[in-house]
C-alpha cells in the first residue's frame, strides 16, 4: 500500500499535512468526514480518495461542487505524486510514498 498525503500551505507560514490513515478518506464539510473543510463552497461529503492497490482514486461525490486535479474538473481520476487537487477554494499538493522504507517524493511549488 502506498502512503498518500495531502499537503496544504497555510497563510504562507507553513504546511498542514493530512495523511490517509485507512483505505478511504472522505473529504467535506460534515463532521463525519475524515478531512473536514468547514467552508460553504465545500459540500457535506465533497469527494473521496480510495486506496485501490497500486492506485489512489479521487472521485467527486457531488456534481454541483468543484473538484479539480491539475486545473481540470474531475468526476473520477487516478492521483499521481505531485498532482494539485482543488476542493472548492482549497488547494492541496499530493505526495505519495511507497510505504515504510520506500521513497518519499518531494512536492514542488512555484510560490
Amino acid at each position: 500500500m502506498s502512503l498518500l498525503s495531502l499537503i496544504m500551505k497555510t497563510n504562507g507560514k507553513g504546511e498542514r499535512v493530512f495523511s490517509m490513515s485507512s483505505e478511504e478518506m472522505v473529504i467535506g464539510r460534515s463532521q463525519a468526514c475524515d478531512l473536514r473543510i468547514p467552508l460553504p463552497q465545500v459540500s457535506n461529503t465533497h469527494c473521496r480518495i480510495s486506496d485501490q492497490g497500486p492506485q489512489q482514486i479521487l472521485e467527486s461525490l457531488d456534481d454541483e461542487v468543484l473538484t479539480c486535479v491539475n486545473g481540470v474538473q474531475i468526476t473520477r481520476t487516478v492521483l499521481q505524486d505531485e498532482d494539485i487537487v482543488q476542493i472548492g477554494p482549497v488547494t492541496f499538493h499530493v505526495s505519495i510514498s511507497d510505504g515504510p522504507g520506500g521513497t518519499n517524493f518531494t512536492v514542488h511549488r512555484d510560490d
